[in-house]
């Protein structure tokens, strides 16, 4: 564990998670705040917070260019070079609970995963609850996918990945393409997927302490929290175990090839073994990889000597 992922727990667990209001009062608002989000941008933040958001989220320096397309409907960015491959790409879902984010909020990891991985990368802004439940970012995934089938890209050279929510779109992507008996990209990278959305995972009790910003010390708090988001806000009135929901319910046969990236410390551990080993056990090609001492999707925060070791085995990955 590098000296600067203990500093960055120490500030996260100071000045986010202590300060997270109660579940009663906890609004998918705040999430938008805390990503920095366009438009709920949160100016009476502690001075530390701002900081760290603007060190965060700022776009770095690059020879990436970003464009602002529309795959069909679907706002896109798109992430490209001259020296980036012309017949394989990366779409890609970022996090944020199903409630909050946008592909800007991620610009500097997919600008990572971009340059590592000489891939050109689509990050499309799905459809965000409450005001878009279930299954309206599903769609939209699923519709991105088919429309880069439709732009000539070829289904064994696209790749797909996503973290937390992110990661739970990913494999839902799959699932349901398998489901409407459609053609499949080849790999899929997950980082920390939130897989489990019934609020029950086994790591939320044994991590709920140790996680270092996504939780509550009282892990029947970190429960209903969850329950909260996807009860009120991203999936009302569904039945939660619906595997194109919480995903570690689902049967995996002719999965894509996947890397799964999780911390030890953090409340969705359990959600990426479970995967794991439902992969495994459908003989399907996965690689989990288990980092230690880090925060909930700690590839975002690139001054970590962590996060640049991640990246490169995701590029690993994909050249692979």
């Amino acid at each position: 564990m590098s000296i600067r992922a203990k500093i960055l727990n120490y500030v996260l667990k100071k000045y986010v998670k202590k300060v997270r209001p109660s579940v009663e009062d906890r609004s998918y608002l705040e999430a938008r705040k805390m990503m920095n989000q366009k438009g709920y941008e949160d100016t009476s933040s502690s001075i530390v917070n701002t900081s760290l958001q603007k060190f965060i989220f700022s776009k770095k320096n690059s020879k990436v260019k970003i464009d602002e397309i529309f795959l069909e409907k679907i706002r896109t960015l798109s992430f490209d070079h001259d020296g980036f491959s012309d017949d394989k790409c990366i779409l890609y879902f970022h996090g944020g609970g199903y409630v909050a984010g946008s592909p800007e909020t991620h610009q500097n990891l997919l600008i990572s995963i971009a340059e590592k991985s000489n891939l050109k990368v689509y990050a499309i802004d799905y459809s965000l609850a409450p005001e878009k439940p279930f299954p309206a970012a599903l769609n939209d995934a699923v519709e991105s996918f088919k429309c880069l089938l439709r732009m000539g890209y070829k289904s064994q050279n696209i790749f797909i990945g996503g973290d937390s929510a992110g990661g739970n779109l990913s494999i839902v992507t799959i699932l349901k393409l398998q489901e409407a008996s459609k053609p499949l990209p080849s790999k899929v990278f997950l980082l920390s997927p939130w897989a489990d959305l019934t609020g029950e995972g086994r790591s939320i009790k044994e991590n709920s302490f140790s996680d270092p910003y996504l939780s509550y010390d009282d892990w029947l708090n970190t429960s209903k929290s969850m329950k909260k988001n996807v009860e009120q806000w991203y999936a009302p009135n569904q039945d939660c175990t619906n595997p194109l929901i919480s995903p570690v319910f689902a049967n995996f046969k002719n999965f894509p090839q996947t890397l799964i990236q999780v911390s030890n410390i953090e409340i969705l551990l359990s959600d990426s073994l479970v995967i794991s080993n439902h992969l495994k056990n459908g003989n399907n090609g996965v690689k989990l990889s288990i980092y230690k001492n880090l925060p909930h999707v700690w590839q975002i925060f690139e001054f970590l000597p962590e996060s640049k070791k991640a990246v490169k085995e995701i590029s690993n990955f994909l050249k692979g």
